[in-house]
Order: structure tokens, then C-alpha cells, then sequence
């Protein structure tokens, strides 16, 4: 089992000094809004401090799994099987042994097979709701068509009776 630590704001802040500035509010809704229909549960940190360069999102699968996931510019990482927690051995990434990923679907993807049903599911319904749609913009279509026949059949039966 690995330990926890308690981290201050200069131990967070020192792994991505260089990284560029994101609104992390906005970063942290998109993400949630993004996933929350394919977990059981996620939401930012209320105990690890966001900042300018990163964030902590507590986040639990269907499968009842938890974890501490640190969000940054280099991505999505896990820092911890405990909410609002960093494992000793993550304060510092370590690009040999830490899975980084570059969205949440492809951690998420890896971590959780119902968040990979889930996802799968909802595209399937939404793929049919679109071939639903394109058929009935293809009926209307035929059916425009059809009276705009009977109609320009109507207008040449008119006009020749006119012309007798």
C-alpha cells in the first residue's frame, strides 16, 4: 500500500512551473460535463489547491473504484486511489512509471470498463438517432417531391384544357 503525505502549495506548484496559464474553472467544467453521464461520481478538489497551472479532480467508476486525479498541461494523471490525496511516490510526475493521458476519455478508457460501456452506448444511440433523422429528412424530401409532380401534372392538365 503507499503512504500519503500532506503537500504544501510550493511542493505543488514546483512540477509545472513552465507550463502555460488555462482557465481551470472552465477546464474543470468542460472535463465533468465531458464524463459525468460515464462515472459514478467525479468533482474538482475541494482540499488540494487548484491553480494557474493545474487542478485535482476526485473521481469514482461505476466499478465503485476511487481516485485523485492530478490535471495539468501534460495531461491527466492519477495521484491517488484516495479522494483528495496525493500518493508520496506522485508528488513529482515520473514520465518512466506514471501514466500520463492526454484526455479523460483515454484514462478513463483504461482505468474503467463500465465508463468504456457507457461511452460505447450512448454512441450507439446517438449514431441511431442520426440515421432516424436522415431518413425522415429522406421521406420528406421524397414526399416534397411527389407533390411537386402531382402539382406540375395539375398546372399542364389545366393549362391544356385552357388551350383547347
Amino acid at each position: 500500500m503507499t503512504s500519503n503525505i500532506i503537500v504544501t502549495d510550493e511542493t505543488l506548484n514546483s512540477d509545472e512551473s513552465d507550463e502555460h496559464l488555462i482557465n481551470w474553472v472552465e477546464e474543470a467544467a468542460a472535463i465533468i460535463n465531458d464524463v459525468k453521464a460515464h462515472v459514478a461520481e467525479i468533482n474538482i478538489s475541494s482540499i488540494l489547491p487548484s491553480t494557474e497551472s493545474k487542478m485535482y479532480l476526485n473521481l469514482r467508476t461505476f466499478e465503485g473504484n476511487t481516485y485523485c486525479i492530478h490535471v495539468g498541461n501534460m495531461g491527466f494523471r492519477i495521484v491517488s486511489e484516495t479522494y483528495d490525496s496525493i500518493d508520496a511516490d506522485k508528488v513529482v510526475p515520473n514520465a518512466d512509471e506514471d501514466d500520463i493521458f492526454e484526455t479523460p476519455h483515454a484514462l478513463l478508457d483504461k482505468i474503467s470498463p463500465g465508463y468504456v460501456n457507457s461511452f460505447g452506448n450512448q454512441l450507439c444511440k446517438q449514431l441511431l438517432h442520426l440515421q432516424q433523422m436522415r431518413t425522415e429528412f429522406k421521406e420528406e424530401d421524397e414526399e416534397d417531391l411527389e407533390k411537386e409532380e402531382e402539382d406540375k401534372g395539375a398546372k399542364e392538365y389545366t393549362e391544356s384544357l385552357t388551350n383547347q
